[in-house]
């Protein structure tokens, strides 16, 4: 369910930059490091959307890995504290 609700929004999004991009295409002045350019407002508002999407889910991705590597950490360390434990309910008790 969390999926279908996160792609809905992401479509959703994509939707109003379209929307906005449709709504708006004066040319404007785009200045950057190296060079200036004359640039349709549609398609900066495009390009902008675009990087913001790829280093969010960049991001995203990293933290992802980042718990699934902690994740598999920790159920090795399950792992073997069970198997230690087991090992010392076999041993006899001495009185």
């Amino acid at each position: 369910m969390k999926n279908f609700i996160t792609l809905v929004i992401t479509i959703l999004l994509f939707a109003i930059a379209i929307v906005l991009g449709l709504k708006n295409q004066q040319l404007v002045d785009f200045n950057y490091l190296v060079a200036q350019s004359e640039i349709r407002l549609a398609t900066l508002l495009a390009i902008i959307f675009l990087i913001g999407f790829v280093a969010a889910s960049t991001l995203a991705m990293l933290f992802y890995l980042k718990l699934n590597i902690k994740n598999r950490q920790l159920l090795k360390m399950t792992n073997r504290q069970s198997k230690e434990l087991n090992e010392l309910r076999a041993l006899p008790v001495k009185d």
